[in-house]
């Protein structure tokens, strides 16, 4: 297994399930910080490359030989469009034709559910019926239309090719590191980690918004599941719990693990200021049926794991 970004807030995870689960595994990433990685460091190649970089990419691939990869490495944030389109759609069509040409007999690609953009009708607020696989595409960022290119692209050489591709559309994922990598990104991991810190949260709006939200631990398994269950796959996949959760929900969850936690969420929609239309709740009975994927964490569970987690490897940065 060959894991690019696999030192990521969720790629990390991604690797350490690898190694649990006995496979060979290397890591593809523009930084070898493996704190991330904890006690499972020595056990994982390591490559330093950047995957805009088409000849280190062939000459990874060419020595590591892998059979699957697992394509995580990505832009996320406020970025300038292009420079966004150019690493996530453009270096992945570059990933692809290296996999194609040095025999990777697999890619799974981390998607994500921005590809289904701004949700309107049934789907939307404030029903928030299921979205599945072959709900229509209605990108409104950058971000979207980069996704959408990329799981296209993955197709084309799976066609033309004969490549195993599949994309893994994931909902919210919250969990350690979240907060420091990807600031403002995850208002649950902000939430856990400052309520851990004994701090107050204070969040003005937003606690009756319902989202799908996952922790990244199952976010591991489905990726490890959909790298090694027999094919053939189908094109895409929704990984998520499957349900809406609030703020609310979240601060009960934390209070159940820091009973004195001081946590004020205000009423109402939309803490991002995106809109309504942005969140959303996706099916994941595909991937339950296919890949054999089952959500381990509800949310209290999945608090109480990610407080744990990030008292481990505090402890591994220290030893």
């Amino acid at each position: 297994m060959l894991v690019t970004g696999g030192l990521g807030v969720n790629g990390c995870w991604a690797t350490r399930r690898f190694v649990s689960e006995a496979h060979t595994v290397a890591v593809l990433d523009r930084r070898l910080d493996t704190a991330p990685l904890g006690s499972d460091a020595g056990s994982v190649t390591l490559f330093e490359a950047d995957i805009t970089n088409e000849a280190r990419l062939t000459e990874v691939f060419e020595r590591f030989r892998p059979e699957v990869v697992v394509h995580m490495a990505a832009l996320v944030g406020a970025r300038e469009a292009r420079e966004l389109f150019d690493v996530n759609a453009g270096a992945t069509v570059q990933l692809l034709d290296v996999a194609r040409r040095t025999d990777v007999r697999r890619v799974v690609f981390t998607s994500s559910r921005a590809v289904y953009g701004d949700l309107l009708g049934v789907e939307g607020h404030p029903t928030y019926q299921p979205v599945t696989e072959s709900t229509p595409f209605a990108p409104v960022r950058a971000y979207d239309v980069a996704k959408i290119a990329a799981e296209g692209m993955g197709q084309v050489y799976r066609r033309r090719y004969g490549l195993e591709f599949t994309a893994l559309r994931f909902a919210s994922i919250f969990g350690p590191g979240k907060n420091v990598r990807h600031a403002g990104t995850s208002i649950y991991s902000s939430m856990i980690d400052t309520a851990a810190a004994g701090e107050p949260v204070r969040i003005e709006r937003g606690g009756d918004q319902r989202d799908d939200v996952i922790y990244v631990e199952d976010v591991a398994a489905a990726i490890v599941l959909a790298a090694t269950v027999p094919g053939p796959l189908s094109p895409a996949y929704n990984i998520s719990r499957g349900e809406g959760t609030t703020l609310h929900d979240l601060a009960r969850a934390i209070r159940t693990s820091i009973p004195n936690a001081d946590i004020h969420v205000g009423p109402g929609l939309d803490y991002f200021d995106l809109g309504v239309q942005y969140y959303s709740v996706l099916d994941n009975s595909l991937a339950r049926r296919e890949l054999g994927f089952e959500p381990h964490y509800d949310l209290t569970r999945g608090v109480a794991r990610y407080l744990e987690a990030s008292r481990s490897l505090l402890e591994t940065d220290s030893a």
